[in-house]
């Protein structure tokens, strides 16, 4: 019964950290204090839920902070290559960002 529970664990932390830009990054966005940077939505694609079955994605897109380029899935079909957007990110960890306005 203990090996179970130490696996379901497991699978659940591992989980979390296969999301954890959705799960903990995002919101923590709306408590830390935020900077604004223009952005660019790249030709880097990731494939949503069954994507592989009916071709759905999104692109990424990437920003750059002091010289460090960042990239991060747009979580949205409305975007398309080419497109400048708003991109928040958190001014200590700019590993930390989103959309701006996404919540």
């Amino acid at each position: 019964m203990n090996k179970k529970r130490i696996l379901l664990v497991l699978i659940l932390l591992f989980i979390i950290f296969l999301n954890r830009n959705v799960l903990i990054y995002r919101p923590l966005l709306s408590v830390l204090p935020t900077k604004t940077t223009s952005g660019l939505v790249i030709k880097e694609k990731d494939a949503l839920r069954r994507g592989f079955i009916i071709g759905a994605f999104n692109y990424y897109y990437k920003f750059s902070v002091n010289g460090k380029d960042y990239s991060n899935p747009s979580y949205d079909e409305q975007y398309k290559f080419g497109d400048t957007i708003s991109v928040e990110y958190n001014e200590t960890f700019p590993f930390i960002n989103r959309i701006k306005n996404q919540k």
